[in-house]
């Protein structure tokens, strides 16, 4: 039997422990090991009702051949950082996937990725590691997805569009057909992206327009 554990902590690794418990009454294969702590993120006062389930730092847990890691850090930045960490230690990933998603088979995807219900990803879709789609997300056909984006709630990327590594997708934001946007890219709530973008901007509106630059 696999025991998952979540690691990083705060109102994401709560929404993540929800989404597994959902699977867990469909599978009974898999069940729940607690949360860990990463470095000081994932106290035990972040997990308030679920505090009972905090078993420590990851740092200092020794994983067995049957365990697996959810992150459960929303931020780009922080989900790499556990995830190469953790990498490095040859520990295990689990794609937390909620039962109530439509996924083509056609779809290619990496590992440690969370997609939360109501998603849909279409025919011939490649997602890469550590990827968020919160509730919602609609990815169209023939989509490309680097490393560590978040998408929040109701964002689109539609047919053909092509999205870089460590990018922000504001809720029900939306990237028409065709686009392309770079890394480290923050894509503002309701807006549209036509084109697209290279790296580190601050795109907004409809259309989305460069409104600032990210360091």
């Amino acid at each position: 039997m696999k025991k998952i554990y979540i690691v990083g902590g705060n109102g994401f690794a709560r929404e993540c422990h929800l989404s597994l418990l959902t699977i867990l009454k469909s599978k009974n294969d898999i069940t729940f090991g607690g949360f860990l702590g990463h470095g000081g993120y994932g106290h035990t006062v972040d997990y308030k009702e679920l505090q009972n389930f905090y078993k420590g730092e990851v740092s200092e847990y020794k994983f067995n051949d049957n365990e697996y890691v959810v992150i459960g850090a929303g931020y780009p930045e922080l989900r790499q950082k556990i995830y190469y960490e953790l990498k490095e230690k040859e520990i295990k990933f689990f794609n937390l996937i909620s039962p109530n998603i439509t996924i083509s088979e056609t779809v290619r995807i990496g590992e440690s990725n969370v997609i939360a219900g109501n998603s849909l990803i279409s025919v011939n879709c490649n997602i890469g590691n550590g990827n968020v789609l919160n509730c919602d997300v609609n990815l169209g056909h023939d989509c490309e997805i680097g490393d560590f984006n978040f998408f929040g709630p109701r964002s689109q990327a539609l047919g053909n569009a092509k999205i870089g590594s460590m990018n922000q997708i504001g809720a029900n934001a939306i990237l028409l057909p065709n686009s392309k946007i770079g890394d480290n890219n923050k894509i503002a709530p309701l807006s549209a992206v036509y084109k697209g973008c290279k790296n580190n901007c601050y795109m907004a509106g409809n259309p989305a327009l460069k409104i600032g630059s990210i360091e």
